[in-house]
């Protein structure tokens, strides 16, 4: 009998360009979708730099940091290509899309996984140390939602008491980087799966980071 961990996809190693196109689609639905729902009624330049945003962030900001440049979104045309397609769905269907209610939860969960995996997996092969491919894991995954925020003159989430962002992305990223060594396509699928369970569980169950007492 095949051993299940043969027939997992190593979406980060066997597939990476594939990968990094879902990843980056996934992105940029994702802030198409929040530029047509944000109380700044943006146009079509902002829902447009939004989609690009958090379809293109998470890859740039994990390029950056291993030193992988020209970044892989500026070297293949297919990523803006997705980013375009996303905008166009969201422009024509966008109405009925938003109306399922945890559209833009799943979409927002699902590109912070992809991202955490393809981060750490971008490291790991740049053979960065252990605790560097989860910083870099963790800042991609994170990394659109940072320049969204920005963009839009908001404090991050990641950086607001509120549902546990940052503990799942770096989660993710530690899962990846711990199964690496026994089998990718295990490590990538399973680091997916954390960010999944933990964002679904915070989300269900109300839980919810607290500030940090200021400085009398």
């Amino acid at each position: 009998m095949a051993d299940v961990t043969s027939i997992l996809p190593d979406f980060a190693k066997d597939t990476p360009i594939w990968l990094g196109l879902v990843a980056t689609a996934v992105g940029a639905l994702e802030g198409a979708l929040l530029a047509r729902q944000h109380e700044k009624k943006l146009d079509i330049a902002g829902v447009l730099v939004l989609a690009i945003a958090l379809g293109f962030g998470g890859g740039l900001i994990r390029d950056v940091l291993i030193g992988n440049t020209p970044p892989e979104v500026l070297r293949h045309w297919e990523y803006s290509a997705v980013v375009g397609l996303a905008v166009v769905v969201i422009l024509i269907l966008g109405r009925q899309i938003a109306r399922f209610a945890y559209t833009l939860f799943l979409l927002d969960v699902l590109t912070m996984g992809l991202f955490a995996a393809v981060g750490a997996q971008y490291a790991v092969s740049f053979q960065l140390p252990a605790i560097t491919a989860v910083f870099v894991g963790s800042f991609a995954a994170v990394g659109g939602g940072l320049a969204a925020a920005l963009l839009l003159g908001e404090t991050p989430r990641i950086m607001q008491p509120g549902p546990p962002y940052a503990i799942a992305a770096v989660a993710g990223a530690v899962t990846y980087v711990a199964l690496d060594g026994v089998n990718g396509g295990l490590a990538s699928t399973a680091c997916v799966i954390v960010v999944l369970v933990i964002r679904i569980v915070a989300e269900r169950a109300g839980l919810r980071t607290t500030a940090i007492r200021p400085l009398d």
